[in-house]
C-alpha cells in the first residue's frame, strides 16, 4: 500500500501546506463541495468521505453541516490519524475505516463526498461499478459530490488547462520540479474528461451537475435520477 504522501513525493506532515501548492483553487473547490450539501433535508445527515486524506473536505462538511455524522474511509492509517486529530472536536460523530473505497463495504448514508480520490480508479468499467455502488449506498434524495481533475474533451482546451496547472506549480517550484511532478502524476493517476465523467455518472443512475469549473478542475454534484 502506497501512502498518499509517498504518492505525492512529500512528507505526511507537509501535506496540508503542499497540496495547495500542487492544486490551483484548492480552497475554493473544497468550500464549494461542502456548500453543495446544503440541499440535504435531514438535520443530522450521515456523510461518507471517501479517500479522506488529512480531512480537509470532512472538516469543511462539518462546518457546513454541524450536526452531521461522518464516516471516513482511507487506505492510509497514518493519514486517517491526522484527519481524526483535525476533527477532534466532533470525535463522537466520527467513524474511521481503513481500506480502499473501491471494495470496502459502504454504509447507508445521505451524502458521499470525495476530493482528488477518484482519479486513482484507472479503469472506466471499474469506475462505473464504483459509481453504481455509491448510488446504492445513498438513501433517497442523497447526493454524491466529487472534486477532481476532469480535463475538457477538446485537446486544445485540455492543453491550455495543463499549461495553467504548470504555471500554478511554477509559483512554488522550479520549472524542472513542476514538470517532474506533472510527469509523475500522469503515470500514476488517470483523469477522465469531464464529459466522460458525466456519462459514467449518468449510466450509474445519477443526474450530475457541474457546480464549479475552471481549466482542468471541477466540482460535480450528482443526485439519484
Amino acid at each position: 500500500m502506497t501512502s498518499v504522501a509517498s504518492h505525492l513525493g512529500i512528507r505526511l506532515d507537509e501535506y496540508d501546506a503542499r497540496i495547495r501548492t500542487f492544486i490551483p483553487d484548492y480552497e475554493v473547490m473544497i468550500s464549494t463541495a461542502a456548500q453543495a450539501l446544503a440541499t440535504l433535508t435531514r438535520g443530522a445527515p450521515h456523510i461518507l468521505d471517501l479517500g479522506t486524506g488529512t480531512g480537509a473536505l470532512a472538516s469543511a462538511c462539518l462546518q457546513a453541516m454541524p450536526s452531521a455524522h461522518l464516516t471516513l474511509v482511507d487506505e492510509d492509517p497514518g493519514i486517517l490519524d491526522v484527519a481524526r486529530g483535525r476533527l477532534a472536536t466532533a470525535t463522537e460523530r466520527i467513524t474511521a475505516v481503513v481500506g480502499n473505497f473501491v471494495d470496502v463495504p459502504l454504509p447507508r448514508c445521505d451524502a458521499i463526498v470525495g476530493s482528488f480520490a477518484f482519479h486513482h480508479v484507472h479503469d472506466a468499467d471499474l469506475k462505473r461499478q464504483v459509481y453504481r455502488r455509491l448510488r446504492e449506498a445513498l438513501d433517497q434524495h442523497g447526493v454524491f459530490i466529487t472534486v477532481d481533475c476532469c480535463p475538457p474533451a477538446d485537446p486544445q482546451l485540455a492543453a491550455k488547462g495543463h499549461t495553467a496547472w504548470r504555471d500554478h506549480l511554477k509559483q512554488s517550484y522550479a520549472d524542472d520540479e513542476a514538470d517532474g511532478y506533472l510527469a509523475a502524476w500522469a503515470k500514476e493517476d488517470v483523469y477522465f474528461s469531464l464529459p466522460h465523467e458525466l456519462e459514467m455518472l449518468t449510466n450509474a443512475g445519477f443526474s450530475p451537475d457541474v457546480v464549479w469549473r475552471r481549466e482542468l478542475f471541477a466540482v460535480i454534484a450528482a443526485r439519484q435520477s
